[in-house]
């Protein structure tokens, strides 16, 4: 083992003291983009793959649906699971298959149905990951850095959106499309290598024998806010780019809007962590406030004005976007026994907005148009605000200790 190597491993080992290791942390958001590089290198290429594998805006919103349908699904049956099981091994096996759909989608996706069946499995691999690398990050990173790790992994989104845009006019411009799928398949396969042979602790394995389950009702609230917050979240990252593109922009001018804006969603989502680990409690307003702000960008894009688009995406990707890894760090504080399970159902929300949200969006765009089609995003936004202050009441009200 080399002296990086060894260094990382230790950075593992040594997560549940008190000092700092950026191990973990590396290893959490690099999987994490793994796992969400088959469905935002879509929304990035997307002008270029329905070219050539000649579908609409609808059917676009479909696949995208196709991959947070089965990711849903997938996630809240590994959050049940995701204290028996070894989660270790789980993340192993999500880093191949997640390798393996961009290799099938860089290779043999030469039909529209082969696409969208590569598709739902990552969908699968994506969804079956998230539980247990919230749990890892629960385990091995101090409590009071937190809120900073899970900002870190959530920025594994805008992360995966920014390799996305720079796939545009460094691949999908000049070797094609299909490049760009197979240069990110390698990722899976090195963070493989990577993963420790035990995500928790020694002493939290008995855990698994003896999990039960908290109130129903909260978890469900919050899983409701995601799913609308979520929903119009990546619709907006599905299509921003044709839309761009509708309005005037270049592909490849559009493409590097993705990557401009990916880069304020990685500030924010990483400075919401900062500051929360600084704060106690609240982290569910500040996020209810952090969508609704992201909504108002949504309502910029549905003005048409071209100048408008820049800014917009400012605000869409930082407030829009930035709320996710606080929202997550908010439900593990909220709920610590529980992270596994109460993420997993949390996050099977924000996959079923998601799906319902492109699909939708897709479908407004070609019977109404762009305008109306954001307007819509922007309204789902402002409802999820609302709904986080309902979950908010009712997690004070029923868990105790609870810090909202």
């Amino acid at each position: 083992m080399t002296t990086n190597e060894t260094s990382f491993q230790e950075g593992l080992d040594s997560g549940t003291e008190e000092t700092f290791r950026a191990g973990p942390v590396v290893l959490a958001i690099g999987v994490a983009i793994s796992a969400v590089l088959p469905v935002f290198l879509t929304g990035a290429l997307a002008v270029q793959i329905k070219r050539d594998l000649n579908f609409t805006p609808s059917l676009l919103g479909a696949a995208v649906a196709i991959f947070f349908l089965f990711a849903a699904v997938s996630s809240f049956i590994s959050g049940q699971l995701s204290h028996r099981v070894n989660g270790a091994l789980v993340i192993k096996q999500c880093m191949i298959a997640s390798s393996a759909v961009l290799v099938g989608i860089g290779t043999i996706a030469r039909s529209y149905g082969i696409f969208v069946a590569l598709l739902a499995v990552g969908g699968v691999v994506n969804g079956t990951l998230q539980p247990h690398i919230n749990l890892f990050v629960t385990h091995a990173i101090p409590r009071r850095r937190q809120g900073f790790a899970f900002g870190v992994k959530q920025a594994a989104v805008p992360l995966a959106t920014f390799l996305a845009g720079l796939a545009v006019p460094a691949l999908a411009l000049t070797a094609g499309w299909r490049y760009a799928y197979l240069a990110a398949a390698p990722l899976g396969v090195f963070f493989f290598f990577l993963v420790p042979k035990s995500i928790l602790p020694a002493d939290a394995e008995s855990v698994r024998t003896s999990f039960d389950r908290p109130s129903v009702a909260p978890i469900v609230m919050l899983a409701i806010a995601m799913g609308l917050g979520t929903g119009a979240a990546n619709s907006f990252g599905a299509f921003v780019v044709s839309f761009a593109v509708h309005s005037g922009w270049r592909p490849g001018l559009a493409g590097l809007l993705i990557v401009f804006g990916s880069v304020v969603g990685v500030v924010t989502r990483v400075g919401q962590g900062l500051w929360a680990d600084k704060r106690h409690g609240k982290h569910f307003v500040v996020a209810a406030w952090s969508v609704a702000i992201g909504g108002g960008g949504y309502l910029m894009f549905a003005t048409g004005f071209g100048w408008l688009i820049v800014p917009a995406t400012v605000i869409s990707y930082g407030a829009g976007w930035g709320w996710n890894g606080l929202f997550i760090f908010g439900v593990v504080r909220n709920f610590t026994k529980y992270a596994g399970y109460a993420t997993g159902t949390v996050q099977a929300g924000a996959y079923i907005g998601s799906v319902l949200g492109p699909l939708a969006f897709g479908f407004v765009v070609e019977q109404a148009g762009y305008r109306l089609a954001w307007g819509l995003a922007a309204l789902s936004g402002f409802f999820a605000a609302f709904a986080i202050s309902i979950a908010r009441r009712l997690v004070t009200s029923d868990q105790p200790g609870a810090v909202g």
